[in-house]
């Protein structure tokens, strides 16, 4: 009689089967990982969405994200910083190892560089700002590589595509570009070698049969759930164009992927902050085209034009594939958490270095080796940047909720110092911040973070409904508000208007029974 297997035997039988570069991929991405983000995940960061997020069901169908209330939910609603930012990088990490296993990185030094440049890359390092929601932005992550992979290695895989990529999208749109550029890159790698180009254009056929599958079924979801919870679609970010092509709007389209992609490179200051960080972007780049055109002759491809034509074409889709929101949505601001896709390209030279095999000819086999070298010498030199600039990211949150504190500590003093005030007293903080007149900038890392949006600047809280809930999170004061369109009206007062401004004497006063403090204006 057959023993029946022991949990034991089980797992050791999965153990066995798990492949030398999926452990590096894995650990090195857990462990990258954690060093580069402990100092956001054992403080308390805040943007200024922060303040309506310290616990929130994170239901943004409005937004077009149907999803993400069920993807966040894993970690409760509650802003957790460790729980949220483990359950991240544990995302990250299988997503490594699905990007290692879809482009057929087999080193284990490949491995983990891949590993490193995906967590660290910046898209990621302005996603922990939202720390209240990156595991659910980076469960979405590994939803979309998984729907290349799934695509990419089965005959029917597309259909276990369509779901992965469309609920992906339901938790994030813009990660369809992640998918499109994985896509992209292993056609450039499949024209490289033996795969005959009838195998190639059948896996194009499943691509797009994914890509337009999944786009259905994100559109045809989310219109379902709006309708059973009887709601509308903001219109935020362009979602109102959701399901909706306007033929007339993609010459601007493509106009504007164009600029946002070649302008990240060269303006964005994301890649390019440091001089070193800028010659180590330009010459991974550079050396990736090379070692493919090598890549390329060697194998001779070069005798079909029909490689060649493919070849020149996949590379020119690559801005579109991109920045395809925008396509879709022209007028939607490109943040940076959109720039996943971007760290594959970094991820395609260490793929190339990889395949390039030393040359009998002794000088070519030398100028392979030199940009080999390079490439991975460039990698180790961008990941350790990334997680230096992650850091000073978190560096300068730090200091904005210092500031922000000591900010609202003065404000909230003023209004309870003021004759007659009591707890139910209409309050309006106007003008934002604070005039830098009387409080001048001081922001060190200005420059440094010009390209890193929600994270830059002096104070997290900018209106009188982020002070309230600072008020009340942070300081224990609560005050109440008035609607924004009462705020308006009194910002068209003489009397506001003449009211100096915070902290001078007169800057707190009431106009109409609300007490107003003057910050700008």
């Amino acid at each position: 009689m057959e023993q029946s297997m022991t949990t034991d035997d089980i797992f050791r039988k999965i153990y066995n089967r798990i492949k030398p570069q999926w452990w590096s991929a894995f650990w090195g991405c857990m462990i990258i990982g954690l060093l580069t983000y402990m100092y956001f995940m054992t403080n308390n960061f805040l943007t200024f969405d922060s303040m309506w997020n310290i616990y929130s069901d994170q239901d943004m169908i409005t937004s077009g994200r149907q999803f993400l209330t069920y993807a966040c939910g894993i970690s409760s609603f509650y802003n957790l910083p460790w729980v949220n930012g483990v359950l991240a990088i544990l995302f990250l990490s299988f997503t490594s190892v699905a990007v290692v296993e879809g482009l057929g990185i087999e080193s284990r030094v490949g491995s983990v560089l891949t590993a490193g440049l995906l967590v660290t890359f910046p898209a990621i390092s302005s996603t922990f700002c939202y720390i209240y929601t990156v595991d659910g932005y980076m469960l979405a992550v590994l939803l979309a590589a998984l729907a290349f992979l799934f695509t990419d290695r089965k005959k029917l895989g597309f259909i276990a595509g369509i779901v992965l990529l469309g609920v992906s999208m339901g938790i994030y749109q813009a990660y369809l570009s992640f998918t499109i550029i994985l896509c992209i890159i292993r056609l450039l790698t499949d024209l490289l070698d033996k795969e005959s180009l009838k195998d190639i254009w059948n896996k194009i056929w499943r691509y797009l049969v994914m890509g337009i599958g999944s786009y259905a079924f994100y559109v045809i979801t989310l219109n379902c759930m709006l309708k059973l919870k009887g709601v509308e679609i903001s219109g935020y970010q362009g979602t109102d164009r959701i399901g909706k092509f306007v033929l007339s709007d993609l010459p601007a389209g493509f106009k504007t992927a164009w600029d946002n992609f070649i302008n990240f490179a060269r303006w964005s200051n994301v890649l390019t902050t440091t001089e070193t960080m800028k010659y180590a972007f330009v010459l991974a780049v550079l050396c990736a085209g090379i070692l493919y055109v090598i890549l390329f002759i060697k194998n001779k491809r070069y005798k079909s034009i029909m490689r060649i034509v493919m070849v020149a074409l996949l590379v020119a889709a690559i801005p579109f594939g991109a920045t395809i929101v925008n396509i879709l949505s022209p007028n939607t601001f490109f943040h940076l958490l959109m720039r996943l896709p971007w760290a594959l390209f970094f991820i395609f030279a260490v793929l190339l270095a990889e395949k390039i095999k030393a040359d009998g000819k002794k000088v070519f086999s030398i100028c392979q080796k030199v940009l080999v070298t390079a490439v991975c010498i460039c990698t180790v030199v961008l990941i350790f940047n990334f997680a230096v600039m992650a850091n000073i990211v978190a560096f300068n949150m730090n200091e904005r909720y210092e500031k922000s504190y000591a900010t609202c500590v003065r404000i909230a003093d003023r209004i309870e110092q003021a004759k007659g005030y009591e707890t139910g007293t209409k309050v309006a903080i106007l003008g934002g911040f604070p005039a830098q007149d009387n409080y001048p900038a001081t922001d060190i890392t200005a420059y440094d973070l010009v390209g890193y949006f929600g994270c830059a600047g002096e104070l997290c809280v900018n209106s009188t409904e982020k002070y309230a809930e600072f008020f009340k999170h942070y300081l224990g004061v609560t005050i109440t508000t008035i609607p924004a369109e009462e705020e308006i009206r009194l910002t068209e007062t003489e009397e506001f208007k003449e009211m100096p401004k915070f902290p001078a004497e007169g800057s707190v006063d009431y106009i109409d029974d609300v007490l107003v403090i003057k910050l700008n204006g």
